[in-house]
């Protein structure tokens, strides 16, 4: 549950709301770019949170628009060590969710082969797979 001294989900400032949205519609490109924005005027607790969301977003655009594998492994593993400290949930956002969603996609993209390994056919239909199953962000309350 969210600490007395974090943000409430009404307190969720708009351009977190927006970058939200968009990364729950796949549009991860865009959500890294907002939450990067986002980032450089907030203030703790909230800025590690977006920073821990700002590089979930970027290592699923990497999967997803340039189908890179160790890239996004790397990416997504990072945004869990800090999650994993932010854990349960801090402004509004469930964390914990969040953060055992991304263990099970890493966990996928780490057992699948690489696209020469695959064929470009099967690496394609993977990755829509995959985007079925990408992590959602939710905010609670």
């Amino acid at each position: 549950m969210a600490r007395d001294s974090e943000p409430s989900p009404a307190a969720i400032p708009p351009q977190l709301r927006e970058a939200i949205r968009s990364f729950n519609h796949g549009d991860y490109f865009a959500a890294s770019e907002q939450l990067e924005a986002v980032g450089h005027g907030a203030q703790e607790p909230l800025k590690d949170v977006v920073g821990a969301l700002h590089r979930v977003a970027a290592g699923l655009h990497l999967r997803f628009a340039r189908g890179g594998r160790q890239s996004t492994i790397n990416l997504l593993s990072h945004a869990m060590m800090a999650l994993d400290e932010l854990r349960p949930a801090r402004a509004g956002i469930d964390l914990e969710r969040l953060y055992n969603e991304l263990a099970a996609f890493v966990d996928d993209v780490r057992a699948s082969p690489r696209e020469h390994q695959a064929g470009a056919l099967k690496h394609r239909a993977r990755l829509f797979l995959e985007r079925r199953r990408a992590p959602r962000i939710i905010i609670i309350g």
